[in-house]
């Protein structure tokens, strides 16, 4: 074999492990990728981890009845809620996988509502969850709603998405 044979095969040699290295290179950096974008496991709270949430903040919650056709208790976005009740009043928990899906199924709400006549509730929503106190039975109560119980529920849902 000749010296330029040598020079050519060598060069050629070096340039098969240099695309080789470059592939592999590549397919590493690609499964990193599809490894990050993968979706993110949701830890699901169970009931008991709720209420004791609820009960940090001094809240008294207990599971509550499912009410067929309730418009608090729809299935927003696949999901059905948790539902709970505090001194009698109805709560609707909702735990989403991401703040997209929260987001999705609050729009979601709004339209299936856009045309109903609601009772007295407030709305909670952060992070991936989504929560309904429905506080009046009809338009002109609401009486049970107070700046001091606003605080605690919002201390609660920190607490709720801390535990996630």
């Amino acid at each position: 074999m000749s010296v330029a044979a040598k020079v050519n095969y060598r060069y050629l040699m070096m340039i098969i492990v240099l695309i080789l290295t470059a592939g592999f290179a590549l397919l590493l950096a690609g499964c990193r990728q599809a490894e990050n974008s993968a979706p993110e496991q949701v830890r699901v709270l169970s009931r008991e981890d709720v209420i004791a949430v609820f009960a940090d903040q001094g809240l008294s919650l207990q599971t509550g009845e499912e009410v067929p056709g309730s418009i608090f208790q729809l299935e927003l976005n696949g999901l059905k809620p948790q539902v709970y009740s505090m001194d009698g009043v109805e709560l609707s928990l909702y735990l989403f996988a991401s703040a997209e899906e929260r987001a999705a199924g609050w729009g979601e709400f709004g339209e299936l509502t856009a045309a109903a006549d609601l009772i007295p509730f407030k709305a909670y929503q952060e992070g991936a969850l989504l929560m309904f106190y429905i506080h009046g039975e009809s338009a002109g109560e609401g009486q049970k709603w107070n700046e001091q119980l606003d605080k605690r529920l919002k201390a609660a849902i920190r607490g709720l998405i801390a535990a996630e």
